[in-house]
């Protein structure tokens, strides 16, 4: 969903790579391929735990609820109590997993009203030992800071990429930034910030959810990922650079790209043997591109 089909044995195969490759961090959702991806971490967990030395301890497995599909292939948000239960016992059952590390809610409504949502069926699932922690899957860093702003749970995942740095000022000062765990996701831009983007057609990316992004859009995140092309010049090129560049950042936590071949998880892998990044690097990546556009900002 989104993303174009995925090889079975193929996703196992990255999985099973990235756990051996130190890998200690796993992102997922309930409706990435209506629970297909779930499944594909559930095969390859239980690989793992075929072998000695190694538990389900090693890693942290963050999936989210809140999307299903009705009987006529309607897709509809439900956060309700009831199906948060069921979403749960069934995400513990493809991922062949005692307990979620982290739940989070799906990209609710940007004014979901998080001060009155009733925490007391979370709290009993913490209790339970289903789940060690939850918060939300924010559609925009402003979704995230009402999150904070509410005080609900203790993690908020969010776009940050060297392109959009917003999180940095919306949340890295806000007053409850201690309390939270923050999720980099998109951290390549949805595919610009690599080498591809060069070829000035983003049709040559691939299909799936690019296909979606507002003509707009995509030609400012052309122009602007060209702007940092010197980063393809520094070791390990534009993509492991600009995943360094979040790595490094103390703005996130974790960062979470997309992999959908080993040569990917290769590259990306690369990015944790780049030193950090000079200030001047990081200076120059602020200058070029200063702001997202004025039509992302809230009015």
């Amino acid at each position: 969903m989104g993303w174009d089909a995925m090889d079975e044995q193929i996703a196992v195969e990255i999985l099973q790579q990235a756990i051996l490759s130190g890998i200690q961090f796993i992102d997922t959702a309930d409706s990435y391929g209506q629970g297909q991806a779930e499944l594909f971490i559930g095969q390859a967990v239980r690989t793992h735990k075929k072998n000695s030395g190694w538990d389900r301890s090693q890693i942290m497995i963050c999936t989210k609820f809140g999307n299903r599909v009705l009987d006529d292939g309607t897709m509809v948000q439900d956060f309700s109590p009831e199906h948060l239960m069921k979403a749960v016992d069934a995400s513990l059952a493809r991922l062949s997993c005692d307990y979620l590390d982290i739940l989070l809610f799906h990209s609710p409504p940007e004014n979901f009203d998080w001060a009155n949502y009733e925490r007391g069926p979370l709290d009993e699932l913490v209790r339970l030992g289903k789940i060690k922690e939850y918060g939300v899957s924010s559609k925009s860093v402003y979704g995230a800071q009402s999150v904070m702003n509410a005080e609900f749970g203790t993690v908020v995942e969010v776009i940050f990429n060297a392109l959009d740095r917003r999180v940095a000022v919306v949340l890295g000062n806000h007053i409850n930034r201690n309390q939270y765990h923050v999720i980099g996701r998109v951290p390549l831009a949805s595919g610009f910030l690599t080498d591809k983007v060069f070829l000035n057609d983003p049709s040559l990316f691939g299909g799936g959810y690019r296909v979606k992004i507002p003509d707009r859009d995509v030609q400012w995140f052309m122009a602007s990922a060209n702007k940092l092309a010197f980063l393809s010049d520094m070791p390990g090129g534009l993509t492991s650079n600009a995943l360094a560049f979040c790595l490094q950042n103390s703005c996130v936590d974790v960062v979470i790209p997309g992999v959908k071949d080993l040569s990917q998880l290769n590259t990306h892998l690369k990015a944790l043997e780049i030193s950090s990044l000079s200030d001047d690097c990081i200076k120059k990546i602020e200058e070029v591109v200063p702001t997202v556009p004025s039509w992302w900002l809230p009015t």
